[in-house]
């Protein structure tokens, strides 16, 4: 069949620019919702100003982003209506899984999914004690030092996983590689008081439920995570053997 000017290689490839170009924009908003401008994200994604704006209008125009008044951009209706309900369905699946997590801990449960560079709580399941962790369900958390963020970046292919990471500072990216290496080998990522002083947590993440990040942890006052960690651990291998993962 003779090529024609809409299905040239030039096209296609200019078409796919285009896609990767607007999905990092909207992993940069994503990282930080209602703060960025349109100079903040043209600086981030290396584009010029015109070309920044061009594409950002689009994402506003078909409801991927919004902007405020300020001029400062969020994700928009279009795309948090699709994320709430991958978050429920997922949610869903998970839940038992996140139930037999607890009641073989006693402590506070979370559920995650990678969204761009943070990671996304969409379940969480509060131990009794009246020391505990607690993150709000829909808060993100960092892929740098934080456990369940850990270890979704040893669940990435190394293509993806370093991708990632090349958004970090070089010493940051070194750092997470090395540990990187070390969660795939063990399959446990942990958090010792690195994003929350006097907090410890300990993970597991897989690819689920039409191909998101999934992580499982189980954040615990450092005291209390020291005398369970072998408890802890072992609730999370037991929870990695889960159909949930292939369902």
């Amino acid at each position: 069949m003779a090529r024609t000017e809409r299905n040239s290689p030039a096209n296609r490839d200019e078409g796919i620019q285009v896609l990767r170009r607007a999905a990092a924009a909207l992993d940069e908003i994503a990282a930080e919702p209602g703060q960025l401008r349109l100079v903040d994200l043209g600086e981030r994604l290396g584009l010029a100003k015109s070309t920044t704006r061009r594409l950002l209008v689009g994402l506003v125009e078909v409801g991927l982003a919004s902007v405020d008044s300020h001029g400062r951009f969020s994700l928009g209706e279009r795309l948090l209506g699709f994320g709430s309900a991958t978050g429920a369905h997922i949610s869903a699946i998970f839940r038992p899984t996140i139930e037999r997590v607890a009641r073989a801990t006693g402590e506070t449960v979370d559920l995650s999914i990678l969204r761009g560079q943070r990671m996304l709580f969409i379940d969480q399941i509060e131990s009794s004690h009246r020391l505990r962790a607690v993150s709000a369900v829909g808060v993100r958390f960092p892929l740098a030092g934080t456990a369940n963020g850990k270890a979704a970046l040893a669940a990435l292919d190394d293509a993806s996983a370093e991708a990632a990471l090349s958004r970090f500072a070089p010493k940051v990216a070194a750092g997470l590689r090395r540990e990187i290496g070390e969660i795939r080998r063990t399959g446990i990522a942990f958090d010792r008081d690195e994003h929350t002083a006097g907090i410890s947590a300990a993970a597991i993440a897989r690819r689920a439920a039409g191909d998101s990040v999934v992580a499982i942890s189980v954040p615990t006052p450092t005291e209390r995570f020291s005398e369970k960690q072998q408890r802890i651990v072992s609730a999370l291998r037991a929870a990695a053997d889960s159909p949930a993962w292939t369902r």
